[in-house]
């Protein structure tokens, strides 16, 4: 007779029970080296490393799915498993991932790069950088530069190499990491007031109304020395194919300039004051594009008339259909921003990170571009870091001027009548000039935004944008100005978004990367914002989605104004009206 289903179950479950009690009757048996063996007998059977069984290859395209943080701590689970999450490749793809630059490194990171964790000791390097940055842990340095006030500031990527222009007339090449003064170029007749650099190309403007152009692949020989500004240059911006300038002047005008013949191109009349600050962006319809594309400009323009002037510098269609030579078509204003009580000093674009990533294969990203979560920091090394203070670690007095009177002795270098020459000096760029636009060439603006956007939010600390939901592709700007205030604008609508008043006197200066705002004042503050954003920084950048948390964070305040600023991950670099640049240095070498 047979037994039912549920019987042989039933009798099935016993005989288990029966025979795990067994089982463990033998255990209690069992010596404790012998219960050692036994559990190492078992580990080794019933336990199937995944990791270490799969082939290399295999196993590293499962990791890359994980995140820096998990791959921090499966580096300490065994040797095996922190061979495979140390993989070059998998720590370059998460320096792409958040956006970390993985070539033009600063000299502060030297590690062999033939290294089998070359890219995992660079992400360790950038994410001790960002914390600096969040903690205010930096190194001073003071460098006595110029004799007369330092005007502006050009640098590399990395921020190693930087140039500095002055009242003086002279333009200096530093290396900060080894504090030495390069080269001393002397070709102007007037002060320095504005710099470029490219790759191969950067060039100086001049109070003395011209320009010129140095080749950097030639030790610094000029190229071009470009005339036909009627007053002072005092901007300068560059496409990044090295092959057009432009330039703002004291006489109201922008040039246009071919860098590789010397020749000017074209003339924009549209500002009534000194065009004191020149940015070239990508328009929004060309942030991304294929290798066919062609990529397309506008160029953003401040003025001493309070305004700002968007100008579109590719042709339309209309143009383009009636046969026009492009070196015969003008770029158009389609865009005027006003809000600025007084003259607009200069702009800042709030660079999508898209754009940092112009090296990788973005084929290979299987996800969306992460911020590094602080906490990896604590998984990166094997020793606890001590605490990050907003002190001043160290201040170094360094004399990179091969004079023996040029090592800074004090904060306040220069007795008071010098001091304030140079200040009269650097205002003088404010002034307004009394060269009359050209009225059969003047561009008549089109209607600012109305007011009841520019008055939104102004003079307020507190970030509040737009209720609307409408979502749309954005290019954020920010504007400084004479009258002391910050303000942000989303340039595809015109709108004002916001406006803050951190400094008490001229902000003079502005940087921003994908991550953080700086600025300097003549009230001797040096001060930067952090950026937030709450989402994938690989979508459409919207108003809705973006966050600054004010107020700003005051780095250092010295007695003297501060006039220009070089912001890089691991330097930010301040020239002062009394010639000391000030060099904050966020990797703390040992």
């Amino acid at each position: 007779m047979g037994m039912s289903k549920e019987a042989v179950a039933g009798g099935s479950c016993d005989n288990f029970f029966v025979g795990l009690g067994y089982v463990q009757s033998l255990v209690d048996k069992l010596s404790l080296t012998e219960r050692k063996q036994l559990s190492v007998y078992l580990q080794q059977h019933l336990t199937k490393d995944i990791i270490s069984l799969l082939p290399i290859p295999l196993a590293s395209h499962l990791l890359e799915f994980l995140d820096a943080e998990t791959l921090c701590k499966i580096r300490q689970v065994s040797k095996t498993w922190k061979d495979r999450a140390t993989d070059n490749a998998l720590w370059k793809r998460q320096c792409t991932l958040a956006g970390f630059p993985i070539i033009l490194i600063s000299k502060s990171f030297n590690y062999n790069n033939n290294a089998e964790d070359y890219f995992f000791q660079l992400y360790k390097h950038h994410v001790t950088v960002q914390r600096n940055w969040d903690r205010q842990n930096f190194t001073q340095h003071l460098i006595r530069a110029h004799y007369e006030g330092i005007t502006c500031i050009a640098g590399s990527v990395h921020g190693d190499i930087i140039y500095t222009g002055s009242f003086d007339k002279t333009v200096k090449i530093w290396d900060l990491f080894n504090q030495s003064c390069r080269k001393l170029l002397k070709d102007h007749s007037e002060g320095v007031q504005c710099l470029v650099l490219g790759k191969s190309i950067f060039a100086s403007g001049s109070w003395d109304k011209s320009i010129i152009v140095y080749d950097i692949t030639n030790d610094h020989s000029i190229k071009h020395r470009l005339n036909g500004h009627l007053a002072g240059i005092i901007s300068l911006t560059m496409d990044p194919n090295e092959s057009i300038l432009f330039s703002g002047s004291v006489d109201k005008t922008i040039r246009i300039w071919d860098i590789h013949t010397g020749d000017c191109l074209q003339r924009l009349y549209g500002h009534d004051g000194t065009v004191g600050t020149l940015m070239l962006i990508p328009r929004v319809s060309t942030l991304i594009i294929n290798e066919e594309q062609e990529e397309q400009y506008w160029l953003i323009s401040g003025s001493n008339d309070n305004t700002i002037l968007i100008w579109d510098l590719n042709p339309s269609e209309e143009q383009l259909s009636n046969f026009q030579p492009p070196s015969s078509i003008k770029p158009q204003i389609f865009q005027r921003l006003e809000g600025h009580t007084r003259a607009v000093t200069c702009l800042a674009w709030y660079k999508d990170i898209v754009q940092q990533l112009d090296n990788a294969d973005q084929d290979q990203l299987h996800d969306s571009l992460h911020s590094v979560h602080i906490d990896t920091v604590g998984l990166l090394t094997s020793r606890s870091s001590s605490p990050c203070t907003n002190v001043i670690q160290e201040v170094e007095l360094m004399d990179l001027d091969d004079h023996p009177d040029s090592l800074i002795q004090s904060t306040n270098v220069n007795n008071e009548s010098i001091q304030h020459y140079r200040q009269r000096n650097h205002h003088n760029r404010l002034n307004h000039s009394q060269i009359p636009s050209s009225p059969s060439n003047t561009v008549t603006p089109p209607p600012s935004p109305h007011e009841d956007q520019h008055t939104r939010n102004n003079n307020s600390n507190d970030m509040e944008f737009s209720d609307s939901n409408t979502s749309h592709e954005s290019i954020f700007i920010f504007s400084a100005s004479a009258d002391s205030t910050i303000r942000m604008w989303d340039l595809t609508t015109g709108q004002l978004l916001h406006t803050t008043k951190e400094h008490t006197d001229i902000v003079w200066d502005l940087q921003c990367n994908e991550s953080r705002l700086a600025s300097v004042s003549s009230d001797g503050c040096i001060k930067y914002f952090q950026l937030n954003d709450s989402r994938p920084l690989m979508m459409p950048r919207t108003r809705n989605s973006f966050n600054i948390p004010f107020p700003a964070v005051t780095l250092a305040h010295i007695d003297s104004g501060v006039t220009c600023l070089k912001m890089t991950r691991e330097w930010l670099i301040c020239g002062t009206e009394d010639g000391v640049l000030i060099a904050l240095e966020f990797f703390i070498r040992d």
